[in-house]
This record gives structure tokens, sequence and C-alpha cells, in this order.
């Protein structure tokens, strides 16, 4: 276990491979992005990856919601299996690909990392298992482009082995959090827990106490999850069952958008999108995207965080309206990559929103875009 932890404000020099550590104390900054200097390069790098406007101002939102966030990262043996994807950049689009579990975490990482850095949001990433290249890493502004970034990197390209010990390594977080836990209340703030793993824990009963633990603080708990074996999947929704606040369970971009296509096919579930979700986007309407049909009010409200559109009008009251001026922002943002489809495409499928919200509430026939009735 490590000592116990204080914040502290200054910067300090982080040793490679060992947890964070300032006079025999770990470290949490606590460092939100407040200056308009930094919001404005935040914003602007990462709207030079392709996110939309409105999913960038609700990402660099949340980072005041999230001054800190923990990525546990799974390098236990089972991650050579074959069974991941990743997606790769043919000059023309995306194209997705058989790999590894391990390289797609790996990829999944390494952008992490990067949109972390970019918007300087303290984020500190834990293997589960010792690798030659180190265990722990920790990204903030002061050092994002130096030596955690590189080494964190060298982590990833190293060979995944030995088991999963995921309770100790939810204690270790624990045992960060704890100190800052009335800071962070309050705040108003929590940090953000990412588990991602292919996994079952190496004893499941203590794991289970440890989460509960976790939960008790201020924090947003995912898990991604890196297989679509039944036995994992159906662990890890037992567990959400046993707990007394909601876990998130993700699963790669391509699975997560089969299950909003089922419910609302008219949204492009694209890689930001799943790759902002499983950083931290705490807002409920992000999770119902997959969980039921959303009412047109809903849809209204998502599309103006992801978009940045400003505020549409009411598709219940003025669906043409409310289609027109959708129309209008899409025609200002480039296309993004449909994992359904395997080809680039729009943020919205118009046509299939038009038949969504006319079922819903909003549009009267097949071939009309008149105010339903009240």
């Amino acid at each position: 276990m490590y000592p116990p932890p204080v914040a502290v404000a200054t910067p300090v020099t982080v040793p490679v491979g060992t947890p964070v550590v300032v006079n025999g104390s770990t470290v949490i900054k606590n460092w939100p992005l407040k200056k308009p200097a930094d919001r404005t390069a935040a914003v602007q790098t990462l709207l030079a990856r392709g996110w939309p406007p409105g999913l960038t101002e609700t990402f660099k939102e949340s980072i005041d919601q999230f001054p800190v966030r923990y990525i546990v990262i799974d390098n236990s043996g089972s991650m050579q299996a074959s069974d991941g994807s990743r997606l790769i950049d043919t000059g023309s689009g995306l194209r997705g690909i058989s790999c590894t579990r391990w390289q797609e975490l790996g990829d999944v990482v390494k952008e992490m990392a990067e949109v972390v850095g970019s918007v300087h949001a303290e984020t500190h990433f834990h293997l589960l298992n010792e690798s030659s290249a180190g265990q722990f890493f920790v990204l903030e502004k002061g050092n994002q482009a130096g030596g955690d970034l590189a080494s964190l990197q060298r982590a990833m390209q190293t060979a995944p082995r030995s088991t999963t010990p995921l309770t100790e390594a939810v204690q270790r977080i624990i045992g960060q959090i704890t100190p800052v836990a009335s800071q962070l209340r309050a705040n108003g703030q929590q940090a953000a827990v990412v588990l991602c793993t292919d996994g079952l824990p190496n004893d499941p009963r203590s794991f289970l106490h440890s989460v509960k633990e976790l939960q008790r603080l201020p924090v947003w708990l995912v898990v991604r999850l890196c297989t679509n074996e039944d036995s994992v999947v159906d662990f890890w929704n037992d567990l959400d069952k046993q707990l007394e606040r909601p876990l998130e369970t993700l699963d790669d971009v391509q699975g997560e958008a089969r299950e909003v296509y089922a419910l609302n096919r008219w949204l492009t579930y694209a890689p930001s999108l799943h790759l902002a979700r499983t950083i931290g986007l705490h807002d409920k309407n992000f999770d119902l995207i997959e969980e039921q049909p959303l009412m047109p009010f809903q849809v209204k409200s998502i599309l103006e965080m992801i978009l940045g559109c400003g505020e549409l009008p009411v598709p219940e009251i003025n669906p043409d309206q409310f289609i027109a001026a959708l129309e209008k922002a899409l025609a200002t943002l480039p296309p993004v990559y449909n994992p359904i489809s395997g080809r680039m495409a729009p943020w919205v499928d118009v046509n299939a929103l038009k038949k969504h919200i006319r079922r819903y509430g909003g549009l009267k026939t097949e071939g009309s875009i008149s105010c339903a009735c009240m």
C-alpha cells in the first residue's frame, strides 16, 4: 500500500515506474483548466483531431467536473488473445481490422494520452502488472510531452503477462483519492476512474468490496471491456447489479455503435464520441443513447452537445425548423467514421431521424414534417 496521500500545489518531477510521490505522499495536483488561453488551445487541439465543436466544448467542461483521472490498464497474459479490433487510417477513411486485445487497448491508451495531454487534464495511468518500462505514469501540464508520456508509450509496446490484480489496483486508487475526497465534494467534482480490462479479477469477492469502497468516494467509474466473452460480460453485468451506484460498462466502438444503432439509428456513433465517453462525460443523455430510444427533447439536447450548433428549435413544436437548422449545422461539419457501415458518414442520418421523431412525438406522417398536434 502507498503511504497516506496529500494534495499539493507545487509541480514535481515524476519518477518513471513508481507512483507519484512527494515527501513520502502520493500527489493529486488537481489542475482544472481555468485560463482562457489554455481553454482556447485545448479547443483548437480537439477540433484539429476532427472533434465537432459541441463535443469539444462538452469534453472541455468535463475537465472541471473531473479534475483528475485514473486509467487502469490490464496487461495480463489474456490480453494476447486475437479477438480485438482496431481502426486504421487508409488515407481515404478508416478501416477496421482484427488484432490482439493488447493492440486494441494500445490504440485506446495512445488516443487517451494524446487527448488528456492536449487539454492539460491530469491523468494517472496504472498498469496492472509491472513492465520493463514502468508501471505508473502521470500526464499533466508540466510533463505531458516529456518522460512519462514516452515511458507510457514504451510500456504499451511490452508484452502483456501475469494475472489480473484488479483489487489491488482499485485499493491503490482509493488510497490516492481518499485524502482529497472532501475537497472534491466541496468543489462539486469527482475523480474519473476507468478500468480497461478483458477479464475477471483474481479475487472477485474482495474486488466487489473494493469497488463498493471506491464508490463511497466522489468518483465516476467506467469499465472499458476489451473482450466480448460471455463469461466476462456477464460478470461485469452481475457486478453492476450488486453495487449501490451505477457502473458504466463500455464495449469497443463497434460494439457500442451496435447498441446505439438498435435504439437510435439516426446517430452516427463516431470514435471521438466513444473516446470522450470512455474518458468521462458526466451527462446522462450520453448513457441513454444505448439504453432507450431518445425522446425528441433528448435528441435536441444531445445534438446540441455534440454538434455545437447553438440552441435548435423544439422538434415537437417546430419540426420543419428543427430539421432545417440541423441540416445547416451538419453541412459545416466533416463526415465521421460510422462503425456500423464501415464508411464515412454525417453525424446524423436525417431521414432516419425524421422517422424517429415522428414515432416518438414530433412529426405527423411519412411524407410530411408538419408539427404534430399537442
